[in-house]
């Protein structure tokens, strides 16, 4: 529970600090990755799950609005930074035809299956309806895309921290992130190896460390944009992260 609150409070955090450029039309993207991941963050901690979930009557529809705002995350956070760390491959395998096939699939899948699920009252993380196969169904496919998005940014990510040619801490970035990445796809095998069986430390450990290295890594990543800002002789990151 305290890692949910430290998540929580990171990504709140690094939301509200990219607020203001969002309103002045900088980047909007990445602050929009931030607030969903936020979101999702906060529907899996019962305080906010419960009250939310009350607003929209009770039947546990804030766990399908947290699945559709982690699907958003990805997809933004697959665009934005396969742009910024010039993966044209990936970028091609999340922001193409096959990354929205994938999207659709997998949305339209979770969606059934929430339908199928007899989950009359709240219950965080649908805790209390783990005995159902389609809930347990439910929540391993909406790890799909996740784990699809996060399988094609890894690679990536770390032939990126590898490159001696990149300034030090865009490596450094790019090296926590294919970290985080890399424990989002971990996290999703471990839980399709373990399916309808109870779980253990690293359900709650690995999503929300993983949540955590990639929060750090955006950050970063802005502070390297807005260090490129004053050095106008390289436009590596401002061709990355210009005004969006």
């Amino acid at each position: 529970m305290t890692l949910q609150w430290v998540v929580l409070g990171t990504t709140a955090f690094l939301a509200l600090q990219r607020l203001p450029s969002a309103i002045r039309g900088e980047n909007r993207g990445m602050f929009w990755a931030m607030a969903t991941i936020t979101l999702a963050v906060a529907l899996s901690i019962p305080f906010f799950y419960l009250q939310v979930d009350s607003l929209l009557g009770g039947r546990n529809i804030a766990n399908l609005l947290l699945r559709f705002s982690v699907f958003a995350t990805f997809l933004i956070l697959g665009v934005k930074v396969t742009s910024a760390f010039t993966a044209p491959r990936a970028q091609r395998l999340i922001s193409g035809p096959v990354g929205f096939i994938v999207l659709g699939m997998v949305v339209a899948a979770v969606t059934v299956l929430f339908a199928l699920s007899d989950v009359p009252e709240s219950s965080t993380a649908l805790r209390a309806y783990a005995d159902q196969g389609t809930v347990a169904a439910y929540g391993d496919t909406a790890r799909l895309y996740q784990m699809y998005v996060a399988a094609c940014l890894a690679p990536a990510l770390f032939l990126c921290a590898l490159d001696s040619r990149r300034r030090r801490d865009i490596r450094i970035s790019a090296g926590l992130m294919s970290l985080g990445m890399s424990s989002v796809v971990l996290h999703a095998l471990l839980s399709l190896a373990a399916w309808n069986l109870p779980r253990g430390a690293w359900d709650r450990i690995l999503p929300y460390s993983a949540v955590l290295v990639i929060s750090i890594a955006l950050a970063m990543m802005w502070n390297a944009r807005r260090t490129e800002k004053k050095r106008p002789k390289s436009n590596l990151l401002a061709e990355a992260y210009g005004s969006r």
